[in-house]
């Protein structure tokens, strides 16, 4: 698995993968075999399977529609649909029918995409050619995009178009007919269910209901969420997921439905069935007013999916802060809704930095496709420890999966509006590029070292931006020798720059990626101390420790491990007058020391820190920084009480420090408790005080006792005694 540091966490999209100082001498490593963490690169005609292997798999066709989106799929009679938006077309993909390709148009959607690469020409160049789709406008529509999208019984189709409540009729020869017009500003999704047409909707959250003639439309759930966004059929029961509140309900026969789960997170975005369970897809935004709809306005610089007309860009290389999470619950074989309440979500998926967009069912058995706004990356899910990425499409994002009976599963894609049927063609190479690696300072690379089978390749390059652009360096093509169970390359000749990236070929069908290790070594900075102080031990009712705590802020910049010097001097002492007050026997590694100055001659004196990086670099590669305190006074000289006077319940006596001011004064009668006495000018803040105190009246016949205490500022204290007598 790879392993990170928090102080390397790169933004967003372009999560930098984290170094390990596993090494001495300023060795760091990038250890990279689990399926989330090579999930974090970009795959052309590879799988990424769930035990981290990175295998051969299988092409998606493609095929271009209209618009800057395709937001909706359906899977007809007439074979798959698309819905796209700003154009507001329905597409149909030709089943069959395949395009001459056209590998000079790849690589322009995802080079967009912070952390993807924007190098299109060798992208182009190095990925390998997909089949083209054949794709056919169907319909234009009114409207911005086409949101929705359901089958009649008949065969024509009904679509939803933002902004409004409005439904069309689209016949096979493409005829756009009115529908039906509802009260609500979106419709998300269409669903035919027990011989009625249902439209979840926003921003009131309804579910409304209505023939499939399009008359009787009325709202069956109403709840206090904005959106419904998912609705699906259970046996004879409807559950519909909602946001800005990730909760699931159940229709009834109250408006209010019923509320069956409410997850940690903003939205349920998407539903499914297994044999015996439902699945959720469940996204969690750093905005919380943020659901994913909104968010695929923003990567779509327009405010169009919202209700408003395009209106200029917005900051599209901004990614949304989102986390995403697959549950699944077990039904029961009857698939017994109420279970959904009482039984336990398990987690099948969760990535972060992205949101789930439309999840579909491949078999009864429980797997699942999911499709992501991160890359456009589709997930085959089986269960809470089998993921794999099965695709990587060229988009910044897939938007819907929509699956063929008895065919493929189709998949819509935004920025950059197209479509894929996935799997479609066997791959016979694969290409596997790693995100930007950060080392956090320009560095030296070392060893790559990968195990895997088959022929593998390897390029390189390094840069000094997170993203990469014309300032980087070219790929090298590094050679690889076999050593033991491992292939080796040798990174060297690459230039000094922070950030690396790997480009790994698969030239064989059955080759294979396990893992793969980077050495490198950066810059090593050295540490930064900005401050030493002195603290003293607090004031109590005994006399203080004769200990002082000598502590520093140091910051180690670039997370090395540290140890310290620690030495004392008379303030203003030469070079040769420093003292070490390190212990011998070990190194001081704690940003702190004690030390005990009850042998130490009064004065003032400045201790030096002094940090150095030697740990993690080597004594011959060490850098140290260091620091001189403020000059701070060592006081053990106790101060004296001069001979009191008793006048009456009055006793009045001086308190002299030589070595700096009297702090407090307290007498105790006849062994009481400590009680404060009065400075006589009504302050404790010289070396010469006169104080008073008065004892209680009424006191017994007889002798007492009172012993004054006068303290200094060091917590150095004197006492005497004085017999009163009544």
């Amino acid at each position: 698995m790879m392993n990170h540091r928090p102080w390397i966490l790169a933004a967003a999209a372009a999560l930098a993968l984290s170094p390990k100082p596993s090494h001495a001498g300023g060795t760091r490593t990038w250890d990279v075999s689990s399926q989330a963490e090579l999930d974090k690169g970009e795959a052309d005609g590879a799988a990424i399977e769930a035990s981290g292997r990175v295998t051969v798999g299988l092409l998606p066709a493609r095929g271009e529609t209209e618009g800057s989106t395709a937001f909706s799929c359906l899977a007809s009679r007439r074979g798959a649909l698309v819905g796209t938006a700003d154009a507001a077309t329905i597409a149909r993909i030709v089943p069959g029918k395949r395009a001459a390709k056209a590998k000079a148009k790849r690589g322009k959607g995802k080079a967009k995409g912070k952390g993807k690469g924007t190098d299109e020409t060798a992208k182009a160049a190095d990925a390998p050619d997909l089949p083209e789709l054949v794709i056919e406008k169907v319909a234009k529509l009114e409207g911005v995009v086409v949101s929705a999208m359901v089958e009649l019984p008949g065969g024509d189709i009904v679509a939803a178009t933002l902004p409004g409540g409005k439904l069309v009729r689209v016949d096979a020869k493409g005829k756009v007919t009115a529908f039906a017009t509802l009260a609500v500003e979106q419709i998300w999704q269409l669903v035919i269910h027990d011989g009625t047409l249902f439209a979840a909707t926003g921003p009131k959250g309804e579910l409304w209901s209505m023939s499939l003639a399009g008359k009787d439309a009325k709202v069956v759930l109403d709840v206090e969420e904005k959106d419904v966004l998912s609705v699906l059929p259970v046996g004879r029961e409807l559950v519909v997921g909602v946001s800005p509140q990730a909760r699931l309900y159940r229709v009834t026969k109250s408006v209010e439905g019923e509320l069956l789960h409410d997850f940690d997170g903003d939205e349920v975005r998407a539903l499914a069935l297994t044999k015996t369970g439902l699945v959720a897809a469940v996204n969690q935004f750093a905005d919380r007013k943020l659901s994913s709809l909104d968010a695929l306005t923003k990567t779509l610089d327009r405010m169009s999916l919202v209700g408003q007309a395009p209106s200029g860009s917005l900051d599209s290389d901004r990614p949304v802060q989102a986390d995403a999470k697959l549950y699944h619950v077990d039904l029961g074989p009857k698939r017994d809704v109420e279970r959904a309440t009482e039984a336990s979500w398990e987690t099948w998926l969760a990535r972060d930095k992205q949101y789930f967009t439309s999840i579909v069912a491949l078999d009864d058995v429980g797997t699942v496709l999911v499709a992501s706004s991160d890359g456009a990356k589709i997930y085959r899910v089986r269960g809470p420890r089998d993921a794999s990425t099965v695709a990587d499409l060229e988009e910044r994002q897939a938007t819907a999966l929509c699956k063929l009976p008895k065919g493929p599963v189709i998949a819509t894609t935004a920025h950059g509006a197209a479509a894929y049927e996935l799997g479609a063609a066997p791959a016979k190479q694969a290409r596997y590029k790693t995100d930007v690696l950060d080392a956090t300072q320009p560095a030296a690379y070392g060893s790559v070292r990968l195990r895997g089978r088959g022929p593998l390749t390897l390029r390189a390059r390094t840069g000094p931006t997170e993203e990469p652009d014309k300032r980087w360096g070219e790929w090298k093509t590094i050679t690889l020798v076999r050593e033991g169970a491992s292939l080796r390359g040798v990174l060297s000749s690459l230039a000094h720059r922070r950030y690396l990236q790997l480009d790994f070929g698969l030239a064989a069908p059955d080759a294979e990626l396990r893992s793969f290790e980077v050495f490198y070594a950066p810059e090593n900075l050295p540490p930064l101390l900005t401050g030493v102080d002195i603290d003293r031990p607090e004031l109590g009712d005994d006399e203080s420790d004769s200990k002082i705590t000598i502590s520093w802020k140091v910051d180690a910049r670039d997370d090395d491990d540290l140890v310290y010097d620690v030495r004392v001097r008379p303030e203003g002492g030469g070079a040769d007058e420093w003292i070490d007050l390190s212990p011998k026997d070990q190194l001081v590694t704690k940003r702190e020391l004690k030390w005990d100055i009850a042998s130490v001659p009064d004065g003032v004196y400045e201790v030096e820190v002094v940090a150095s990086d030697e740990p993690s670099n080597g004594s011959a590669r060490a850098r140290t920084d260091e620091l001189v305190s403020d000059p701070f006074v060592v006081d053990r000289q106790r101060p004296s009480i001069g001979k009191p006077s008793v006048s009456g319940n009055r006793i009045r006596a001086t308190a002299i420090d030589a070595g700096g001011n009297i702090h407090d004064v307290t007498w105790s009668l006849d062994g009481g408790p400590w009680r404060a006495a009065s400075a006589e000018d009504g302050l404790f803040d010289s070396p010469n005080e006169t104080f008073e105190l008065v004892m209680p009246a009424g006191l017994d016949k007889g002798s007492h006792r009172v012993v004054l205490r006068a303290r200094d500022a060091f917590g150095n204290a004197a006492q005497i005694a004085v017999v009163v007598k009544r």
